[in-house]
C-alpha cells in the first residue's frame, strides 16, 4: 500500500492531530463532533491526510484548529496559539484518527461516512486508549469493511 506521507512523520501528525481536537474542546470550546466536521469541511482535512507539508509539519495543533474554524466558522477566538493540553478523549481521538488514516490510506471523510464517525472513535476511548494502537485499527477495519 502505498501511503501519503513517509513513517517518520507519522507520530508528529498523531500528536497534531490530538492537540488539534483538545485545542478545539477545550481552549475554544468547541464539541469534538461539531468541530471534527468542521475539519472534514474545511479541506483541511483533505490537505492533511494528502500529506501536504504545510498542514502535516509546518503547524501546531492550534495553529490547525484555528486554521479550521476560521475557515468555516465565524466563531470568536481565543487570544494566542498556546494551548494546554489535557490529553482526553478528544485528544485521543485525533491521535488514533490520525495513525488510521496514515495506515489505511483512506480520507478522513471516507473514514467518518463509513462507520468509523467521530462519535464512534470517541466511544472507543475507555476500552482502547491504553491498548496499542494495533487495536484501534483492527477495530476500524472491521467496522469499515476493509480487512
Amino acid at each position: 500500500m502505498t501511503r501519503a506521507y513517509n513513517e517518520d512523520y507519522v507520530f508528529g501528525a498523531m500528536e497534531r492531530l490530538g492537540c488539534m481536537m483538545d485545542y478545539a474542546e477545550n481552549a475554544i470550546g468547541l464539541d469534538a463532533a461539531v468541530f471534527w466536521r468542521y475539519f472534514i469541511s474545511s479541506g483541511v482535512a483533505d490537505l492533511f491526510g494528502s500529506g501536504h507539508p504545510r498542514y502535516l509539519a509546518g503547524m501546531s495543533g492550534s495553529e490547525l484548529a484555528r486554521l479550521v474554524v476560521t475557515t468555516v466558522s465565524d466563531i470568536k477566538l481565543p487570544d494566542g496559539n498556546d494551548a494546554i493540553i489535557y490529553p482526553g478523549d478528544a485528544y485521543w481521538a485525533g491521535w488514533a484518527l490520525a495513525y488510521f488514516q496514515w495506515y489505511t490510506g483512506l480520507s478522513f471523510r471516507y473514514i467518518e461516512t463509513h462507520g468509523m464517525d467521530i462519535e464512534t472513535v470517541l466511544s472507543l476511548y475507555h476500552p482502547l486508549h491504553e491498548a496499542d494502537i494495533s487495536k484501534f485499527v483492527e477495530t476500524g477495519l472491521s467496522r469499515i469493511n476493509c480487512k
